[in-house]
């Protein structure tokens, strides 16, 4: 486990701030002091997610991992069914006859350096 990080210096920083920005006599009530207390929740927050940066990082490509291989095999069990699998043929062509979802499908394909659909993978 990752040492402590050590905000002391930002709580006293964010302290002496502070008065310099309150309206309402340091009861939390306006803006000044409601900033403050977000910026120093933000330093907490980010403190912590940065001395475990690894699990975090390991956490989220798991779940990744996770959420494509069920996507992959719920395709794969609904694409096994013909009729499921005729239907999206048939609503594929009918998105395709479309000049403009076909001119957004192309500039969204140019955008992420792929090729275009053309007609004859249609």
């Amino acid at each position: 486990m990752a040492t402590p990080v050590d905000l002391s210096e930002v709580h006293a920083a964010l302290d002496r701030l502070r008065p310099q920005l309150c309206h309402c006599g340091l009861k939390g009530e306006c803006l000044g002091c409601k900033g403050i207390e977000m910026v120093r929740a933000q330093a907490e927050a980010v403190a912590a997610a940065a001395s475990q940066p690894i699990l975090i990082q390991v956490a989220q490509e798991s779940a990744m991992q996770d959420m494509a291989t069920r996507f992959q095999a719920m395709s794969e069990r609904l694409m096994s069914d013909p009729e499921i699998r005729r239907s999206a043929e048939q609503m594929q062509e009918r998105l395709m006859e479309d000049p403009e979802t076909r001119q957004l499908l192309e500039e969204l394909m140019r955008r992420l350096g792929g090729t275009p659909p053309t007609d004859e993978l249609n």
